[in-house]
């Protein structure tokens, strides 16, 4: 019943008393309807001059680690408040563990704390969270709810201010994948190998067809009124791009394996931080979204920083965005002869295929990875000269610590 039903039941009553001229009948609505007006007015004060802050730590984790939640509630006014229901909103997709949640809207969740507060006090709850799932997990906002002592009614307020919780794929140790005596692609990575630096441009040289656009001199062109190529610095730092296909299946509508694709982008993030403990430039490419609706793509590089940005990246991606095909064949463009495309896929297909076959015949140095044993058998159609990797099962081994491979072709 609401304080404003009992504010008109006790008027109702005091007015009865009078017609009936019972002076008791009169004093009891009065008190009513003067008690239900102090528990509205108190009601609607009660959330002014709180304070709810959280605070997540640490705020970047990765799949299977704990981090603490901090939450902080203040009472900034002489009124104590009675009880105060904290709804904070958090990802309903089962991301978190750990806490007591309820449904609240599609993809979202609110996790409920329920306090008492006096004149000017502070309670501090801490919470230890699992982190399930990668994402970009959002936290806030929430809402504030506080009634009158008398249980009459509620009243809220939504307190501004978001967090936000990163969770990268988890990284495991990779085997088979021979980087240490070998590179995928059988050549030993020794130093000695040279490599055209982009960044160091040593001259111009006359057009050849097989030559990317990329490599095109422009002004000398413009100068000489023929095609004109630069002519790039040897270094000795080897470049490989991954490209990870986040497609299982030929077609959009027959649905996601969403298992094969976390094991995809597992492989995908493992084997960019061992290229990085190898000194091994790496980047990243997908058929996910990524910068003016194109698809995903971060050029090679060699720094912590930089293997932040590809697991920050691979943390949000989530949907195919466009065939795999495309993006293989997006992929010349950006990229030189001289860096290496490693094409970690859970599924395979004939447009997959024969582009792969297109980037190996054009002088790319081109390696697969199977991340799911069914789709061994579709691969066999690529031509021998294109190294292929299958994931196998590991006697005693749990998949959480290591993921190993062995060459099929």
């Amino acid at each position: 019943m609401s304080s404003r039903i009992v504010i008109a039941c006790g008027i109702a009553v005091a007015l009865l008393g009078l017609v009936a001229k019972a002076p008791f009948v009169v004093m009891s609505g009065a008190y009513l309807a003067l008690g239900a007006v102090l528990a509205y007015r108190y009601a609607k004060n009660a959330t002014k001059h709180l304070s709810y802050s959280r605070r997540i730590e640490p705020c970047e984790a990765f799949v299977g680690d704990t981090v603490t939640l901090k939450i902080r509630i203040e009472n900034r006014k002489p009124l104590p408040v009675f009880w105060l229901k904290c709804d904070d909103e958090v990802p309903g997709d089962g991301s978190l563990g750990g806490l007591s949640l309820a449904p609240y809207v599609p993809g979202r969740s609110v996790f409920s704390n329920t306090v008492h507060l006096r004149w000017f006090e502070r309670v501090e709850r801490t919470f230890e969270v699992s982190c399930v799932k990668r994402g970009v997990l959002k936290l806030g906002p929430v809402r504030l709810t506080a009634g009158d002592p008398l249980g009459l009614g509620s009243y809220g307020t939504v307190a501004p201010g978001t967090h936000r919780l990163t969770v990268y794929p988890k990284i495991v140790r990779i085997e088979g994948l021979p980087w240490l005596s070998k590179s995928p692609f059988g050549v030993a990575p020794v130093r000695g190998w040279l490599h055209p630096d982009p960044l160091t441009v040593a001259g111009t040289r006359e057009y050849d067809r097989n030559t990317p656009a990329n490599r095109i001199a422009w002004k000398s062109t413009a100068k000489t009124g023929e095609l004109r190529i630069k002519v790039l610095d040897p270094t000795h730092q080897s470049k490989t791009i991954v490209a990870l296909n986040l497609s299982t299946s030929d077609h959009f509508w027959q649905g996601i394996d969403s298992q094969a694709m976390e094991d995809a982008i597992t492989t995908a993030a493992s084997v960019c931080s061992q290229m990085l403990e190898q000194g091994m430039a790496f980047g990243l490419t997908a058929n996910s979204m990524g910068q003016d609706r194109g698809s995903l793509f971060i050029g090679p590089g060699l720094s912590d920083r930089h293997l932040k940005r590809v697991l920050e990246s691979l943390a949000q991606v989530s949907l195919p965005w466009m065939a795999f095909s495309t993006t293989l064949k997006h992929l010349k463009y950006r990229i030189g002869t001289d860096t290496r495309v490693l094409a970690i896929m859970p599924h395979i297909s004939e447009a997959d295929c024969e582009h792969l076959s297109a980037l190996a015949n054009a002088g790319y140095p081109v390696a697969v990875v199977l991340v799911r044993p069914s789709d061994a058998s579709a691969f066999r159609r690529i031509a021998g000269h294109i190294p292929v990797y299958l994931r196998r099962e590991i006697p005693g081994q749990a998949d959480s610590e290591v993921i190993a491979f062995e060459r099929i072709s």
